[in-house]
């Protein structure tokens, strides 16, 4: 049986692993439940959205059963929430010279999580960028603005063909339903359908989006919060963001809830 603790892959080979980095326990982690995911590649670590500070001792235990944690080179940041961000004191302790890739739009407020020293910024641009991982995969930023940050962006690796999409896919699952890969799709949208109505800018940003992967060959779609698709549940699952109004072209917009 899967101990759904611990580390677990998600796509890819010996040498390139996305990894999903294990549930939280309710009891010890506060605030909304979230997904940590790293990409272990040429002996290195790349952490996806490391999460807030209750899930650091978590989520540093399931890499460094990865990759020795001098070995973690890097830190991508979809954006500035503190569930995205609150643990990236600790993981600068433990790594100090790791590069954190975020928007440049949130490079000059994230000091104000109290980091030790200025790290290692890489500024991704507005029309996003790419990185190269040590066993030569192309990691690509896809601009997600407005989804639901105005600095916002997608990951996609091209060697596992998984898209880590930020906040796009996340559903507020109730207790005791949370499975790691969506198993009844229609139930899981009414799961989704609240946050990304209200929380997403507007159809126009989401619009955009979808645009810019038209094509992309995705075989996994992993959320921060929530489960992840795949197989068929991936295009489902961009086939009902493309029918969503949301923000303020949602006519229930603003209203209380």
């Amino acid at each position: 049986m899967t101990d759904e603790r611990n580390a677990i892959e998600i796509a890819g080979s010996a040498d390139h692993r996305f990894m999903w980095l294990g549930a939280g326990d309710p009891e010890t982690e506060k605030g909304i439940a979230s997904n940590q995911y790293a990409i272990v590649a040429g002996g290195e670590a790349l952490l996806l959205d490391p999460g807030g500070y209750h899930s650091f001792e978590r989520v540093f235990a399931n890499v460094a059963g990865l990759v020795e944690p001098k070995k973690i080179t890097g830190v991508f940041l979809s954006h500035q929430d503190p569930d995205v961000v609150g643990s990236l004191v600790s993981w600068l302790e433990v790594q100090p010279s790791m590069k954190i890739y975020v928007s440049g739009l949130w490079e000059r407020f994230l000091p104000h999580f109290a980091l030790p020293a200025l790290p290692d910024f890489v500024a991704i641009p507005d029309e996003g960028s790419s990185v190269t991982l040590a066993d030569g995969a192309q990691l690509r930023f896809v601009p997600a603005h407005g989804l639901h940050s105005p600095g916002n962006f997608a990951l996609y690796d091209e060697r596992t063909r998984v898209l880590f999409s930020g906040d796009l896919g996340a559903a507020l699952v109730p207790p005791g339903e949370w499975s790691m890969f969506v198993g009844d799709f229609e139930k899981h949208c009414g799961y989704m359908d609240g946050f990304h109505r209200r929380f997403l800018a507007s159809t126009k940003a989401l619009r955009a989006f979808l645009e810019q992967i038209r094509g992309v060959p995705i075989d996994f779609v992993c959320p921060q919060h929530g489960s992840i698709f795949r197989g068929e549940d991936v295009q489902r699952f961009f086939d009902w963001l493309a029918e969503l109004e949301v923000g303020f072209d949602h006519r229930d917009w603003g209203k209380p809830r």
